[in-house]
Order: C-alpha cells, then structure tokens, then sequence
C-alpha cells in the first residue's frame, strides 16, 4: 500500500506542476471563451483523484491542456466545455478516434502518443521505422519518469575470410 501512497504522491506533484505552468501561461490565451473553457477543465481534472488509474488519466489530460495553452491555440477537446461524464469515459478525446460501438477504446488509457505497432509503416515515430524489429525491442524497455533515455546499438561485420585483404 506504500507505493500506491508514493504513486499518487507523484501524480499530484505533477498535477500541481502542469498547473503552475498552465497558470503561467494563461495569457496566450486570447479570448475569454477560452480562458473559462480551459478554467472548467482544470475543475473536472483536479476533481478527478479517486484512484491511480485516474490520476494518471487526469495527468495525461492535463499534459495536454498546458501544451495547447502554452502554444496558445485551443484545439478539440478543450475549445469545448468537459462533459458531464467520468474521465476514465473520455479517453477517446486523447486519442482523437471516437469511442467504438463495444464500448473498447483500444488500450485502456492510451494517450495521443502512444505507438500502435500494427499501424502503417508510416504512422510509426522513426526510431520505430528505422528499427529493424519494428520497434519491438525499445517498446519492451522501461522508460525513467525523470531523466533522458538513451539507446546505444553496436554491431560489427562478420570476420573477414583468410582470402581476403582488409579494406582501409
């Protein structure tokens, strides 16, 4: 139960941080309409706490709000009021696709930057395109919550035949 104290002690942190920067940022904002709808956002965001899930839910909605506000252009899903429904309800905002008719968004709580390694060759980050198993091996790697991550490859040329003369 200890972890769960300290996960959602770090999601608030982060909550508490994406506010600071969004209230900082306010003013690129250009109309009011804009300014009361990212206001009622921040309301459903911060009254959604009940669980990790949540939280971590909450967090990836809020990531989202402070970049729009930050570059100052209020895009779908926040030019709008929130609607009424739970959070956990509205993944499908992050992700850009409507909900499907069996109610299954795809990965539960995927956000707009998540990779989907069925997609086409071309939806796929590069590192993904460039790899040669398609990304398989990177997305199996644990990603630091602070830090940078860093992919290191070496790989080296068969041994020359006895026949052959090096090339320099």
């Amino acid at each position: 139960m200890a972890k769960k104290v300290g996960d959602s002690a770090e999601l608030n942190y982060d909550m508490n941080y994406n506010l600071f920067l969004l209230k900082t940022s306010m003013q690129n904002l250009k109309t009011a309409q804009e300014k009361h709808s990212v206001n009622r956002w921040v309301h459903k965001l911060l009254a959604s706490n009940k669980t990790v899930a949540e939280m971590k839910l909450r967090n990836d909605f809020m990531f989202h709000l402070v970049t729009a506000v930050q570059e100052g252009e209020i895009k779908a899903p926040f030019n709008q009021y929130p609607p009424s429904l739970p959070l956990s309800s509205l993944t499908y905002l992050l992700t850009g696709s409507a909900p499907s008719a069996s109610g299954k968004d795809g990965k539960k709580g995927a956000g707009a930057w998540e990779c989907d390694l069925s997609s086409e060759d071309t939806e796929k980050p590069m590192l993904y395109r460039q790899s040669p198993d398609g990304g398989a091996f990177l997305a199996a790697q644990p990603v630091p919550k602070c830090g940078a991550f860093c992919y290191l490859a070496v790989v080296s040329k068969p041994p020359a035949k006895d026949g052959d003369k090096p090339k320099l």
